[in-house]
């Protein structure tokens, strides 16, 4: 008999058994039974808990203006030493949304952007935690502070936008020259009450002076090298998402230059005009249709 015709006669042997209801022999007395089949399935994660359309902040802390003033005028001497032509930009923004702004402070710039200097309330006392610059980071440099600089010429440039997993600040930092010119998505937390910047991805790009044309180019994802379309989507996920419209406010050095521009009394004159422009976040709701 071929192997085939003897495949073919098991099988057929094996039906009859099953249509007559042949009993299946029982296992010798003292033998194991044969291991169950391992079903158990990884429990599925909970979903994520909705996003509120409704963003209510906690009451803010009292006194926070006279902290950030005096703060700035003890270290008057210190600003002056890094700008001597004068801080660019002072304002507030509350963008780790515990109901108490942070301090914004924009230098004089060097290239296409200007310089952001974040500083945040904590027990009552000011603590710097990003800095564009190392000789800033260097003269404030802390317990707080995140290896994050930042980019930017607008107090707006900061956009508060209900993303899928939460409420957040967040700006899109980015700098350049004719050689080189990068850019870094980074939205703003809290870690234990204090603003923590966090890097969500970034691009590097080399030009050709002449043409114009990118040489070379990098991209980072999480502070992880990735590639462009895994950047892309990250960067989209933030600037898709709903933005409310929150239009942050502060004062501009050329905002008022007969004042502003004088040394010590401009720069206190400066500070109490952005603490008095500061616009809070109380209630803000999105639609989503408003952002499409």
């Amino acid at each position: 008999m071929s192997r085939l015709h003897s495949c073919i006669l098991t099988a057929l042997m094996a039906c009859v058994f099953l249509f007559a209801g042949a009993a299946v022999p029982a296992l010798a007395s003292g033998s194991e039974s044969p291991p169950a089949p391992d079903v158990t399935e990884a429990p599925e994660a909970p979903p994520a808990a909705p996003v509120p359309e409704t963003l209510i902040l906690p009451a803010e802390e009292e006194g926070w203006r006279e902290a950030y003033l005096a703060f700035l005028d003890e270290n008057y001497d210190i600003f002056a030493a890094l700008w001597p032509e004068g801080v660019s930009g002072l304002g507030f923004i509350d963008l780790d949304l515990d109901g108490t702004p942070e301090l914004v402070v924009f230098d004089q710039g060097a290239s296409a952007t200007l310089g952001a200097h974040l500083f945040d309330l904590v027990d009552g006392q000011v603590y710097c935690v990003a800095s564009a610059l190392d000789s800033a980071a260097g003269a404030f440099g802390g317990e707080y502070l995140h290896p994050v600089g930042i980019c930017a010429s607008f107090f707006q440039s900061f956009r508060l936008s209900r993303t899928g997993d939460g409420w957040c600040f967040w700006v899109d930092s980015a700098n350049g020259t004719a050689e080189t010119a990068w850019d870094e998505f980074i939205r703003f937390d809290s870690d234990g009450g204090v603003l923590s910047p966090r890097a969500v991805c970034s691009r590097y790009l080399e030009n050709d002076a002449e043409t114009g044309l990118v040489e070379a180019e990098n991209y980072t994802v999480g502070g992880e090298s990735a590639d462009r379309e895994a950047y892309e989507a990250a960067a989209d996920r933030l600037m898709e998402a709903a933005d409310v419209g929150y239009e942050a406010q502060g004062v501009f050095l050329w905002n008022d230059l007969d004042t502003y521009s004088v040394p010590y009394d401009g720069f206190v004159a400066m500070a109490e005009a952005a603490a008095a422009a500061y616009m809070p976040i109380t209630e803000m709701t999105t639609l989503v249709s408003q952002a499409e």
